[in-house]
């Protein structure tokens, strides 16, 4: 009986330093975070393993996973399925679709989600300042140039094409009109008020020239005149002679210099006011914003995403490099706080670090057995 509580009191004990030396195998990975000294004397095996090792620890996990986890190959192989830019595009799709029903103007929602307040009157101003700035260069170079040096040859061209027509139509309306009523009663006012001016005897001339209608004579042939071709083909010839000269002089004969900065003006506001997007951030987005929505969600961002996916695809080496994930890594774990570290790995793997102390108490039982048994029996 003594034999067996001696041999049972070894295997307890056995177990007990077994599982115990397991155990504090097990807490001397963290504890103590810090070294312990005693004078300058340091206690040894303080601090724990990983706390000592941790910044080489953080060095290897740099490099394991620049080198094997996340590397430009890798990245590659999942840029090429697609997946995330379309998932990226839908969901670009969704935000701009919502957005443009917002009963907001654009310079609101800027203000509200990126704080940016009245950025969009300041680019509006920016906008207006750079029109300015360059009509007033572009004034100031070619004000004492002639037109011809400097208006596009389409331009003339397109202004010569136009002369024939409005040739005829002067000729044409011009017959029309004299031949009117309007136009005869126009015409005879004219000819008695000319008489009456020049005296009596041309206020005579003039009452007899009204009974007899010499309006009317004048008229028909006035008309006639209008509508011979040589008339049209005279009107013609002095209105390219017309253009002609007008392109040879300077924009400085036609418009004041001190008028020149109220055209300036006029001409901003004008391409301000039809210029699409500035014209009408003013208003709540979904009052304009609806005929950009197929444009945007069907052609810009798609193209935007194509473009994007193709760079990213061209330089993500590069793009990884300068990223460094290893520095990144290593940032990160040297400044993730050692407890919470502890929590995290006992939390995954208590179930494996509970079995290993069983393991230990196990392997400790058993020398104690064999211990027990070699006393009693061999001794």
């Amino acid at each position: 009986m003594n034999d067996f509580v001696f041999i049972l009191v070894l295997i307890v004990v056995g177990a007990l330093l077994g599982g115990g030396t397991n155990l504090v195998a097990i807490r001397m990975l963290f504890r103590p975070y810090r070294a312990w000294h005693i004078g300058k004397w340091r206690v040894p095996f303080t601090p724990g393993l990983i706390p000592k090792r941790r910044e080489e620890i953080a060095v290897k996990l740099g490099a394991l996973v620049e080198d094997h986890l996340i590397t430009p190959e890798g990245m590659q192989v999942r840029l090429k399925d697609g997946i995330l830019f379309s998932e990226v595009e839908k969901r670009l799709q969704q935000g701009v679709s919502e957005l443009l029903v917002e009963d907001v103007t654009l310079d609101d929602w800027l203000s509200e989600h990126l704080q940016k307040k009245d950025q969009l009157k300041q680019l509006r101003a920016s906008v207006e300042l750079g029109i300015q700035t360059t009509v007033k260069e572009w004034a100031s170079d070619y004000k004492h140039r002639p037109l011809e040096e400097f208006i596009p040859v389409e331009w003339r061209f397109q202004a010569e094409k136009y002369v024939p027509l409005i040739a005829n139509t002067i000729t044409s309306k011009g017959a029309e009109y004299l031949g009117s009523e309007e136009g005869l009663k126009q015409l005879e006012q004219l000819m008695v008020g000319y008489l009456r001016s020049k005296g009596s005897m041309s206020s005579m001339f003039g009452r007899v020239a009204t009974r007899f209608s010499l309006a009317a004579v004048i008229s028909r042939e006035l008309v006639l005149f209008l509508q011979k071709k040589e008339t049209t083909a005279l009107i013609e010839e002095l209105i390219r002679n017309e253009l002609a000269d007008a392109l040879k002089k300077p924009p400085s004969e036609f418009i004041e210099e001190d008028r020149m900065d109220y055209y300036i003006d006029k001409i901003t506001t004008a391409v301000i006011g039809k210029t699409p997007l500035i014209s009408e951030w003013n208003q709540p987005l979904k009052a304009w914003s609806g005929r950009y929505e197929e444009l945007l969600t069907k052609t810009i961002i798609p193209q935007v995403m194509a473009t994007a996916s193709l760079i990213l695809s061209r330089y993500l080496e590069t793009i990884m490099k300068r990223l460094g994930i290893k520095q990144m890594v290593e940032r990160e774990i040297n400044a993730f706080p050692l407890r919470r570290l502890e929590e995290i790995l006992l939390m995954i793997a208590s179930k494996e670090l509970k079995m290993i102390a069983v393991l230990g108490g196990l392997i400790g039982g058993l020398v104690g057995l064999v211990q027990g048994l070699l006393v009693v029996f061999v001794l």
